[in-house]
């Protein structure tokens, strides 16, 4: 019965647009020199998640949501299998958004459940993570053949694709099959009884007596403890420098040495050393991309140097700089997702003769469980710092609302009192009248100004703003957000240079959005222009790209000014440092306008850019893709 219901369900779901297109770009594209994840891989794990959801009768529409998932999985192989998920889920969105008749939380939910299928290292060994409900059914599909007869089949598969030893696959593919557990009924009762077949076969083929022998219970008995001493303290670098040690005297090396990489993974850092007494490298830099470290790091691949100056790959100046001499190492990656990189543990100059295969494994579990450790402590220091910063930017959003809330005072009273007298009939003298009209408009410019401050305030605070995508030509942006300031101009004599021409073109984007970024960038250009002089608001067009740049010729910036500004309501001045006039020269306001451009501009993919020397003016710029 079962099988009749799969095979009718298999057909409709390869009909469904997503799915067939998908299946057949397969197909085309995958390269030859894939022999597992092949598109054979992905019809199988489309079969095996559809028998997953029927077994336990999951909803029609869950199903279609499986199935598009299943099939969408691995397009990440066909150009960058190291980010084969995050592909895969773009891949979905971007199908499912063409097909139409999907929520926006079914699509995130695919994404999601693609996602879900990377390898994540934890302390008992590498697994699959569920973050939803249907992604079990898919990850149990993807791993199904664990419970199925063609397990020793498509682990060979598996490993000629990636080109591993089948002594260290065997070992690696064991401790993948030990620490799977089913997380579907239906996997459970189809798969469990052949799994545990094939464990125990598997088994066998990777503890023979030899190699428990070599092994060491030693060794195994510190990986138990691990993750114990790896959260028995707060302090991160302290207990890993101890297991590093721990690490080094097992293996009877002369020296171990954990790199990070830094943020935007273009240098390593030396973080945690062991075994060198001067300590001359500790928080020394070196670029990502060089030496055996560099190599190990960039392949996410273990390896063992038998010596160290005959490897092309070597990078002797770190000997120089530690007065070491490295003669054979050990090098495992930091890594906690396949795509997630950190950095690399190394074990250098064992004493007691070369390095074996058993160090290599033993170096590599160990590598496992440190860089878990490492990336908790991180993503811990990152939340911390997060809640600080929103606490800063709460705090100093409450201030700004109080400030604001009394700045509202005095135009209103203002406004309040001209309207009265106007309305009375009591200013019969023309010139009260005209002083009257002039407070009145001064009120209600100021008025403008705060609820332009209030908008800002919400722009900068926001974390995702939604926006309306449209084809906008450039002039009809620049020229809206100049015709707001028209009134404000004259005030001190200040003119507006436009250079736009309607060759420009038109851009993509929220036509709303672009007129407020341009117009605080020009309410900048006014503050900081001398009396009578002029500032130019500029467009231009270069390989398909429009930039908008608004250029003063005040007084300019020094690099750390410019740097300020950009952090909007964490550097908030005193209330008594803002101005209450809207744009004398020089003054301060509260500091909302750049930030709010910064905001609209994340939300189009770009950016806001400055060029400023103190003396010399500023002139702030951001360029859109142009579909014309």
């Amino acid at each position: 019965m079962i099988e009749d219901e799969l095979k009718h369900t298999t057909e409709a779901m390869q009909k469904l647009p997503v799915v067939r297109r998908t299946l057949e770009l397969l197909r085309e594209k995958l390269p030859t020199e894939l022999y597992y994840h092949s598109a054979p891989h992905t019809d199988d794990v489309l079969s095996e998640t559809l028998r997953f959801a029927l077994t336990d009768k999951l909803s029609p529409r869950e199903i279609e949501l499986l199935a598009i998932a299943a099939a969408c999985h691995d397009v990440g192989f066909i150009t960058r299998p190291a980010m084969n998920e995050s592909l895969g889920a773009e891949h979905a969105r971007l199908e499912m958004t063409q097909a139409g008749g999907y929520t926006e939380q079914e699509i995130a939910l695919v994404e999601r459940m693609i996602l879900d299928t990377a390898l994540v290292e934890t302390a008992v060994g590498p697994k699959q993570i569920p973050s939803t409900n249907l992604s079990r059914y898919l990850l149990d599909a993807d791993l199904s053949n664990f419970g199925r007869d063609d397990f020793f089949d498509k682990g060979e598969l598996q490993r000629k694709e990636l080109g591993i030893d089948q002594e260290i696959f065997r070992k690696n593919s064991f401790a993948l099959l030990n620490a799977h557990r089913w997380l579907t009924n239906a996997a459970m009762k189809l798969r469990q009884n052949k799994k545990e077949q094939n464990l125990g076969l598997l088994k066998s083929m990777v503890f023979s007596q030899a190699d428990a022998s070599s092994l060491g219970f030693d060794r195994l008995g510190f990986l138990a403890k691990l993750p114990i001493l790896l959260n028995s303290n707060l302090d991160t670098q302290k207990v890993i420098r101890i297991a590093l040690g721990e690490l080094k005297g097992r293996i009877d090396a002369k020296a171990a040495t954990i790199f990070l990489l830094d943020e935007d993974q273009s240098t390593l850092s030396f973080w945690a050393l062991q075994g060198q007494e001067n300590h001359r490298l500790e928080g020394k830099k070196i670029p990502a991309d060089i030496g055996i470290v560099g190599w190990v790091i960039q392949n996410q691949e273990a390896v063992i140097i038998k010596d160290a100056a005959a490897d092309p790959r070597f990078f002797s100046q770190i000997d120089k700089d530690g007065g070491f001499i490295t003669r054979s190492m050990v090098c495992a990656p930091l890594s906690v997702r396949e795509h997630s990189k950190i950095g690399a543990v190394q074990v250098l100059n064992k004493a007691s003769g070369p390095f074996t295969p058993d160090d290599l494994d033993f170096v590599i579990q160990f590598s496992h469980q440190v860089a878990l450790a490492i990336e908790n402590a991180q993503l811990y220091e990152a939340v911390a710092l997060r809640s600080k910063q929103l606490e800063l930017v709460d705090s100093k959003k409450n201030e700004l609302m109080g400030l604001l809330a009394a700045e509202f005072r005095d135009p209103v009273a203002m406004i309040g009192t001209s309207a009265e007298l106007l309305g009375s009939g009591a200013l019969n003298d023309g010139f009260m009248v005209e002083k009257t009209c002039n407070a009145l408009s001064t009120g209600v410019q100021r008025l403008s100004k705060l609820i332009a401050d209030f908008r800002n305030l919400s722009l900068a605070s926001s974390l995702h703003l939604t926006i309306q995508r449209e084809r906008c030509l450039v002039l009809s942006i620049i020229r809206q957000a100049v015709a707001s300031f028209q009134s404000v101009l004259p005030l001190r004599g200040v003119s507006i240079t436009m250079e736009c021409p309607e060759s420009v073109g038109s851009v993509e984007g929220d036509m709303n959005l672009l007129v407020i970024a341009v117009g605080n960038l020009i309410s900048n250009a006014i503050r900081f222009t001398p009396d009578t002089q002029s500032f130019v608001v500029k467009a231009s067009k270069v390989d398909g790209f429009v930039t908008i740049e608004v250029t003063d010729h005040g007084r300019g910036m020094s690099h750390q000014e410019a740097s300020r500004i950009f952090d909007g309501m964490q550097d908030l001045p005193p209330a008594h440092e803002i101005s209450a006039s809207c744009y004398e020269l020089n003054s301060r306001g509260l500091g909302l306008g750049i930030p709010a451009v910064k905001t609209i501009l994340r939300a189009h993919e770009s950016t806001l850019e400055i060029k400023t020397s103190v003396g010399e003016g500023s002139s702030f710029f951001f360029s859109l893709p142009s579909p014309s």
